[in-house]
C-alpha cells in the first residue's frame, strides 16, 4: 500500500468520523466562536461569525454534505482565503 493509498484511506476515515459527530464538531465550532468573541470583547464579532460560518460549512463538507448556500464574500483587507 502505497502513501497516496493510505492518504485515501485516512481522507476516507475522516468522512465518516466528521459525519458521525457533525452535530459535535458544530457544537465545538460555535463554542470556540463564543469564546473568542468573549475573549476579545467583541471587537471582532463580525469577523469571528463570519470565521465560525465558514468552519461550519467546512464540517459539512467534510461530513460528505454540501451545503446550497454559497459561503460569504471576506470582508476587504481580511486574511487570505482558506485552501480548498
Amino acid at each position: 500500500m502505497g502513501l497516496a493509498d493510505r492518504l485515501k484511506d485516512v481522507a476516507k476515515k475522516a468522512e465518516e468520523q466528521a459525519s458521525e459527530h457533525k452535530d459535535q464538531l458544530h457544537q465545538a465550532v460555535q463554542k470556540a466562536g463564543a469564546a473568542a468573541d468573549q475573549r476579545t470583547g467583541g471587537k471582532y464579532s463580525d469577523r469571528i461569525e463570519d470565521l465560525t460560518a465558514r468552519a461550519g460549512t467546512v464540517v459539512d463538507r467534510v461530513a460528505g454534505e454540501q451545503q446550497h448556500a454559497p459561503a460569504a464574500e471576506p470582508a476587504e483587507g481580511s486574511a487570505a482565503e482558506p485552501p480548498q
